[in-house]
């Protein structure tokens, strides 16, 4: 990516350009990654730090001819304010008809919700194979899954995740929370907890789920890796979290 190339060039890190422009080094991963594009109002600034024009930006690459600069540069105010007029439209049209729908919807999402029919019992005995620091499989496990998940509003899990090579996950005080969407769409987590606290139980928080629960990957504290498809273990040494949307199963 443009960038990330960049930035490099610069001898920058993402936290140092993230400092410069006031924003997450989050979100300059997430920009390198593809994942998400700049804000308007960012764009000049970015260009500015990386000894870019606003053009490469809007391209994604260097062209070999340049191009009048400050054109586009002159267009950045225009483009804020019609976008920004752009969703003030968008929001007053949909307004009106949204707040009606709004009301009836609580009401019916109150009767829904107290019938319990936005929750699914889940119960299943999932085997992962066990990968050392270096992504070595070096033996087998079950994951013990018998708990609610909840599928409307934020998709979610709560119940048993019990790792049979993991002692403190197995015992009968333990309750795992898992959400699919926790720090931004398709960025899940796994929290253990006992009444009255938070644990760790030597289990990273960052996990890869499908919403099925029968694939997933997670990392232990010491590097170890239990997972149930191979793929996830490059994923979970990498020292990255990459967000991925799960297949909705028909299982639920």
């Amino acid at each position: 990516m443009l960038i990330a190339a960049a930035r490099k060039e610069k001898n920058l890190t993402q936290k140092e350009l993230a400092q410069r422009l006031h924003v997450s080094d989050r979100a300059v991963s997430k920009w390198e990654r593809g994942a998400g594009f700049p804000d308007v109002g960012l764009l000049e600034p970015l260009a500015d730090a990386l000894d870019l024009q606003v053009l490469d930006l809007l391209r994604g690459a260097r062209e070999a001819e340049t191009e009048p600069e400050g054109t586009a540069r002159q267009l950045i105010p225009l483009l804020i304010r019609q976008t920004r007029e752009r969703t003030r439209r968008r929001w007053s049209q949909l307004l009106g008809g949204t707040l009606a729908l709004l009301m009836a919807g609580f009401v019916l999402f109150g009767i829904l919700d107290r019938s319990g029919a936005f929750l699914w019992e889940v119960s299943l005995e999932v085997p992962a194979v066990v990968y050392d620091q270096e992504g070595e499989a070096v033996g087998e496990t079950i994951v013990s899954i018998d708990g609610t998940v909840q599928v409307l509003g934020e998709r979610s899990y709560v119940g048993r995740f019990a790792i049979d090579c993991v002692e403190p996950t197995c015992r009968e005080d333990t309750t795992a929370r898992i959400r699919w969407d926790a720090m931004w769409p398709g960025a899940q987590d796994i929290l253990f907890s006992r009444p009255g606290e938070f644990l760790a139980l030597g289990v990273e928080r960052m996990l890869y789920i499908t919403e099925s629960m029968e694939s997933f990957g997670c990392r232990l504290e010491d590097g170890t890796i239990i997972a149930t498809d191979e793929f996830y273990v490059p994923l979970l040494t990498s020292g990255y979290y990459y967000s991925i949307r799960p297949v909705f199963s028909n299982q639920f």
